[in-house]
């Protein structure tokens, strides 16, 4: 989907609709302006156009030109201005490919984000917990590759809310599309097994990785140190996600959480934050130092 995605009026909904590419949209303009496209086809340019500004201008610009090219009044042209403006558009399409190769839709917001980031998404009631298994709903519609972690009564939470909204996430377990890590280990370990399932998931051909951490207390106590195993393993995640072209989303349950916790493993360890329906810096984030050598490398 494309880099200029409007910041009000649409409903995340219009993301069930199949996803047509910037590319698509420009070769199909002429077509669609003459009234010649099938209907599905036409309905998926519309709400593309909705949520990229630039096909959106694109589109406006090739109407004017229809337009001007049908006014007696309208002026001659240059001779190159056919092969400057298909270049132009070429130009225009190459961006958008390239912006779309480095971010992808967060979900939770209609924000792009950058791959290699660490996020923070505080949540206290269902509503909001189901907002947040959208960014993996979203993953699941393309070729990312998703992952569910925490404790169990959170991932299998997550997993009823994909299953209610028309997902199999058994299917998509056994075709490794989806994997779902338990809160089980210490921070150590865990990095280790994120590692892996990320290479894995690289090695299958995934272009990002989603990852949704669902941090709260639930049923089982927290593994190893506590809440100091919790702190190492949010500290570490930033350097680790950005070797990566993925998206870590951290969930936390204000409702269980404890204040350390929600302080210094969740303002203090996340570079940015879902603040109402934006995604923004935080500015509580403190950025760790350097890492020694020989520590924990991927």
């Amino acid at each position: 989907m494309c880099a200029n995605v409007r910041r009000s009026g649409w409903d995340w909904r219009s993301l069930l609709i199949v996803e047509i590419k910037c590319e698509e949209v420009v070769r199909e303009i002429s077509n669609y302006l003459d009234g010649e496209l099938d209907a599905a086809l036409r309905r998926r340019m519309e709400a593309h156009c909705k949520l990229c500004r630039r096909c959106s201008a694109v589109l406006d610009g090739a109407r004017n030109v229809v337009r001007l090219a049908g006014d007696i009044r309208a002026f001659d042209v240059p001779p190159d201005f056919g092969q400057r403006l298909a270049a132009k558009l070429q130009q225009c399409v190459a961006q958008e490919e390239a912006a779309r190769h480095s971010s992808i839709l967060l979900g939770i917001t209609d924000d792009r984000v950058e791959l290699g980031a660490h996020l923070i998404y505080f949540w206290q009631d269902e509503k909001q917990f189901e907002r947040g298994v959208r960014f993996v709903e979203v993953g699941l519609r393309s070729d990312d590759h998703c992952v569910l972690f925490g404790h169990i009564e959170a991932t299998d939470r997550a997993l009823a809310i994909l299953r209610r909204n028309g997902f199999d996430p058994e299917r998509l377990l056994a075709e490794h599309r989806l994997t779902v890590l338990r809160r089980e280990s210490s921070a150590v370990v865990t990095l280790s097994h994120i590692s892996r399932i990320f290479d894995d998931a690289l090695r299958a051909g995934a272009p990002a990785i989603r990852f949704l951490g669902n941090l709260g207390m639930g049923g089982t106590p927290l593994p190893g140190k506590g809440e100091d195993e919790v702190l190492e393993l949010e500290s570490s995640v930033t350097a680790m996600a950005a070797r990566f072209p993925c998206v870590v989303v951290c969930m936390y349950d204000v409702n269980t959480l404890p204040g350390r916790l929600i302080m210094k493993g969740g303002f203090e360890t996340h570079p940015l934050a879902v603040c109402g329906d934006k995604l923004q810096p935080n500015q509580y984030y403190l950025p760790e130092p350097p890492a020694p050598h020989g520590s924990y490398v991927h």
